[in-house]
């Protein structure tokens, strides 16, 4: 199943999402779900309404372990029952790599500012260096991010093969691009 057939931007790479449509109502999907984790001892999850946080069990989880939040809902505008699915990295994971950007990105603003600052008034500044550096750093950190990704490739398949077949035993599921 193809991810973000429309959407090609960072984010979208990094956090893929999908949707599904079916004609099953809400609460059967999210019952059987819920009944089919119980069942199956290859996924873990939680159900918190009408969310549900799919992810491998701690058994076989490793850094780089992926976990997919699935949201069923309708409203009076549809005539389907639509299931958006954003797959990820674990919250901790995310938080650090987000904690890291943020900090290079902040460390490089002000350290630049700072050089050319020194550079315009005395025509040398060690400070400039932090430009190249920070650029090596971040990317670095998203190459690192990208390595995670493939590491985590074949749970994230499975997380999605367990969505789709537990929903097609109750109903016909097809690919909705929104």
């Amino acid at each position: 199943m193809p991810f973000n057939r429309l959407n090609h931007s960072i984010l979208g790479d990094i956090r893929p999402r999908f949707y599904l449509k079916t004609q099953t109502d809400v609460e059967t999907c999210l019952v059987k779900i819920h009944d089919k984790l119980k069942e199956d001892k290859t996924v873990a999850g939680t159900r918190s309404g009408d969310l549900i946080f799919l992810k491998t069990p701690k058994n076989v989880q490793h850094y780089w372990s992926p976990e997919m939040t699935v949201r069923v809902e309708t409203n009076e505008f549809i005539d389907y029952t639509r299931i958006s699915c954003l797959i990820g990295p674990r919250q901790t994971v995310w938080v650090m790599f987000t904690f890291i950007y943020s900090a290079l990105s902040i460390a490089i603003l002000f350290g630049g500012m700072f050089g050319f600052v020194q550079y315009s008034q005395e025509g040398q500044s060690a400070w400039l260096w932090i430009i190249p550096f920070g650029a090596i750093l971040v990317s670095s950190f998203f190459l690192a991010a990208r390595y995670g990704q493939r590491k985590g490739r074949d749970q994230m398949l499975h997380l999605v093969s367990f969505l789709y077949h537990t929903l097609s035993e109750i109903g016909e599921v097809e690919r909705n691009d929104r």
